[in-house]
């Protein structure tokens, strides 16, 4: 019983331990890369889903939130190589849905499990490399003020709506 309890209090406070998507100990400049890698990958989907979008104050909208995770992006790699890492260009995987409606849940989706990962991992990271504390901070600021917008863009468009 007792064994049980701390082996609950062990995924709940330790979750990169019991996972099995792939979460596990990371060094920071690691961690950092794969936070990158998520960035990017979004910035692009969410640019490519304001070319489909319906109507122009939407598409800008999610051009500006593409740009600022770009920024975003171009300053943690900065700091990546500021820590001797490097950064690999992955090949970015393409999330679609098939209407405006559908391609703006995938992007929350994909912020709030980018956000995931900020979340597991913050406090290691900041522990081993303290100056990246701030930018950390803002970009959690930042990544919340995207789930709003993409909150508030679902909450407006047509989940029946059948424009690709």
């Amino acid at each position: 019983m007792l064994h049980n309890l701390f082996k609950k209090l062990e995924e709940l406070l330790l979750p990169e331990r019991q996972t099995d998507d792939g979460a596990r100990y990371l060094e920071p400049v690691d961690v950092l890369r794969l936070i990158h890698q998520r960035i990017s990958q979004l910035a692009q989907q969410i640019e490519s889903h304001a070319e489909l979008a319906p109507y122009p104050q939407v598409a800008e909208r999610l051009r500006r939130i593409a740009g600022e995770k770009r920024n975003s992006g171009n300053r943690l790699k900065q700091i990546i190589e500021k820590l001797h890492g490097s950064i690999t260009e992955g090949s970015p995987r393409s999330a679609t849905g098939k209407n405006h409606w559908q391609r703006l849940i995938r992007d929350l989706e994909d912020q709030k499990a980018l956000d995931d990962i900020l979340s597991r991992y913050e406090f290691i990271v900041t522990r081993q490399v303290p100056e990246v504390a701030d930018f950390l901070r803002e970009l959690k600021a930042i990544h919340e003020a995207h789930r709003r917008s993409l909150t508030q863009l679902i909450a407006v468009a047509d989940p029946q709506a059948t424009q690709t």
